[in-house]
């Protein structure tokens, strides 16, 4: 099966000599498990981890846990090393984020433009004059095959799936040796720079999770206690307590009157942030730019520098919060507090006055758009209503 739990690319993985460098291991992890974490870093170096660890919640919604009080200080061109949301995705990387999809040239994201509307800038393409609706309730491109499934069609070919899967087909692939010669079959700088080419990827996409016209898999969880095809350790969803009422949305830490609430997108709820895992979270997206750069450094060192900032992709990124990628947060119960929940009765957008972006922070004053570099659908989604009305 496509989907089963193991993956048989991933079985070869030593079996084989590559002349390129091995994927990094996690000392325990799963068999043949990278170590996610080291690769990201190479990319997206981390500001300093406090010495105890990253600060922590006693519960969702809670207090901070004593000796877990201190945040990480910024460090110019260096990245968060404890991550709660992705509210600052897109911006400088001093504010907390790290790049979004659209910024590291992520080929299926299929991203909503930016109007002003709810969800602008996600995958969620809403066309609604209801500023309260729910954002994830809007269509993604090509989902329309059900839960983990994107269809494949003449218009775009491979609709949004998420980078987990990519990610896990290039990952088996490399280890795999699965190219004759990864550094001339994978990479052509003058159309791509240091990302893999499209047609590449779409064949290993579809080589390990096609099914017809659609390509199905399945979550990046443990199944039966072992790693599904597309296991991502660092998504760190759905973990107990916290979780044990149903109120997380995948790797989202909702407290169950935001989830009761009915219309709140859990993007907007913040990572891990209870436990030992607080802070951990990081994004296949970026996981995959990583492993991506990783390759293309020894394949084109004299054009793909080892940090991502230095890259093709990272020139010029985060110089203006009116180009950003970043998507307008909602309203949250404390604006100056990172791991905050969203408020409830939900409201959006945020007015911008605390650490949130709102449309002050990333629309040029009085217009109903940006120029916001990047491929995005624009038949779907309408503008806001502030734009409207």
């Amino acid at each position: 099966s496509k989907t089963s739990k193991t993956s048989k690319s991933s079985k070869k993985s030593r079996s084989r000599q590559c002349p390129l460098k091995p994927i990094p291991i996690l000392e325990d992890g799963f068999d043949d498990e990278p170590d996610w974490s080291a690769i990201i870093e190479i990319a997206f170096p981390p500001w300093d981890t406090p010495e105890n660890g990253c600060p922590r919640l006693d519960a969702l919604g809670g207090n901070l846990v004593s000796g877990f009080e201190d945040f990480p200080e910024a460090v110019a061109n260096k990245f968060n090393s404890c991550y709660y949301t992705k509210a600052f995705a897109g911006l400088d990387p001093s504010k907390g984020g790290y790049p979004t999809p659209i910024d590291t040239h992520y080929p299926y994201e299929f991203a909503a433009p930016f109007l002003k509307q709810p969800g602008d800038g996600s995958v969620h393409h809403c066309n609604t004059d209801d500023n309260t609706v729910d954002i994830g309730s809007c269509p993604k491109l090509g989902n329309t095959c059900g839960k983990d499934c994107a269809k494949i069609t003449d218009d775009y070919g491979i609709g949004h799936i998420p980078p987990f899967v990519p990610l896990a087909a290039v990952r088996n692939a490399y280890s795999s040796c699965g190219a004759k010669n990864i550094c001339s079959d994978w990479f052509n700088f003058n159309t791509n720079g240091c990302n893999i080419k499209k047609s590449v990827l779409d064949d290993l996409v579809y080589d390990q999770f096609g099914n017809g016209d659609e390509i199905r898999f399945p979550g990046p969880v443990i199944i039966d206690g072992e790693p599904s095809s597309t296991y991502f350790r660092l998504e760190y969803g759905g973990e107990s307590p916290a979780c044990d009422g149903g109120n997380c949305r995948g790797p989202h830490y909702c407290t169950e009157d935001v989830a009761d609430e009915g219309n709140i997108w859990g993007d907007f709820c913040p990572y891990v942030h209870t436990g030992p895992n607080s802070g951990k979270y990081r994004h296949p997206h970026i996981a995959l730019a990583a492993l991506e750069l990783w390759i293309a450094n020894q394949c084109m060192p004299e054009n793909c520098p080892a940090q991502w900032l230095d890259s093709p992709n990272g020139q010029g990124y985060a110089t203006n919060g009116e180009t950003a990628t970043s998507i307008t947060w909602s309203k949250m119960d404390d604006e100056e507090d990172q791991m905050s929940q969203p408020a409830v009765p939900y409201m959006w957008p945020t007015d911008g006055s605390g650490i949130y972006p709102g449309f002050d922070d990333l629309y040029p004053s009085d217009q109903c758009t940006k120029l916001a570099p990047g491929q995005y659908v624009t038949e779907i989604a309408g503008l806001g209503p502030s734009c409207t009305a």
